[in-house]
């Protein structure tokens, strides 16, 4: 049960003395029960409702890798894949077999966790990927890993836990600064950030910190924002005032993690002094609004979970 705990990151050490104790009393109540012969791979083989997450694991090769000993598995059934745009064994194929692999153990913990064992909040976890999720006990029995919520949670296999799903995660790419350079959609973002390395070495500190203790949440603007926004090429982000790039960058962060179904219509402070942004989320779509803008930015894409926080990418560059 040691492993567990490194699988816990930047939590209290309260937190993780009542998690030690709840782990030793499931332990100690687990050793009298007879394990049930199914290990997580079997009973994903045999159960219709993963029909998608069975394909992956073929087409992956990953079967093996779910029977080994002591895991947490956060099980998408097929509603979860067709929510998350994956609706057909060829969507699965236009990615490449490591890339589906890599996607399957980020839904893996190296340690059996039950839903009654998680603290409450928000805890960061190293994934058997080597990635970085995101669980939170919200209370109530209402348990999500990053944007995706626990819809049946522990079942019980013979190497582990199951927890089946509503979404499938995406995995983390390292830090923000990571996801944003990894990103085709955020080359200007990527340019901006760079521009004002030199002049402000504490704001990309912050987005390059690999550190799950302080995190943050970036609204990013795609390329076709910045164009509109007046930034026709990358060389006008290579030659703009590296002040006014280091403001607007400031602003279009959030301290604090703050995953789409966290968000809440509100006013929020961001990195940049006195100012603030004004989402709104109604009927699933998420706003945010800058001092400056006539309307809100519509966010894009939500939940590109990093190693220090959340990128949601948005379709306009926010004014201050």
């Amino acid at each position: 049960m040691t492993r567990f705990f490194s699988l816990l990151l930047g939590r209290g050490q309260l937190a993780v003395l009542g998690l030690l104790l709840t782990a030793l009393l499931s332990c100690t109540k687990d050793d009298t029960t007879v394990a049930e012969p199914k290990t997580i791979t079997d009973q994903i083989l045999e159960d219709k409702q993963f029909s998608l997450l069975k394909e992956a694991m073929a087409y992956a090769n990953a079967g093996d890798a779910l029977k080994a000993a002591n895991l947490t598995f956060f099980a998408p059934n097929d509603a979860a894949f067709q929510a998350s745009g994956i609706s057909s064994v060829a969507t699965i194929m236009t990615m490449s077999k490591e890339q589906v692999k890599t996607m399957l153990l980020y839904h893996a913990l190296n340690a059996p966790v039950t839903s009654s064992a998680i603290p409450s909040g928000q805890n960061a976890v190293l994934t058997a990927s080597q990635g970085v999720a995101y669980l939170n006990n919200a209370g109530g029995g209402t348990i999500y890993v990053n944007s995706a919520r626990v819809t049946q949670p522990d079942i019980k296999a013979a190497n582990g836990i199951i927890h089946v799903i509503d979404r499938v995660l995406t995995p983390s790419a390292g830090s923000i600064l990571a996801t944003i350079q990894a990103n085709p959609r955020l080359t200007f973002l990527a340019a901006a950030v760079k521009r004002v390395d030199s002049s402000n070495p504490s704001l990309i500190a912050s987005l390059s910190n690999t550190s799950a203790s302080n995190p943050l949440t970036l609204f990013a603007p795609n390329d076709d924002a910045f164009m509109a926004a007046g930034y026709k090429t990358i060389s006008a982000i290579e030659t703009a005032s590296t002040q006014t790039l280091s403001s607007l960058l400031s602003y279009h962060i959030v301290s604090g993690l703050n995953l789409s179904y966290q968000i809440q219509t509100s006013s929020v402070n961001t990195l940049l002094s006195g100012n603030r942004l004004n989402l709104t989320a109604s009927n699933g779509v998420l706003g945010v609004k800058g001092n400056k803008n006539t309307t809100p930015a519509i966010v894009r894409t939500a939940d590109l979970v990093a190693t220090n926080g959340v990128v949601h990418i948005i379709d306009q560059v926010l004014q201050p």
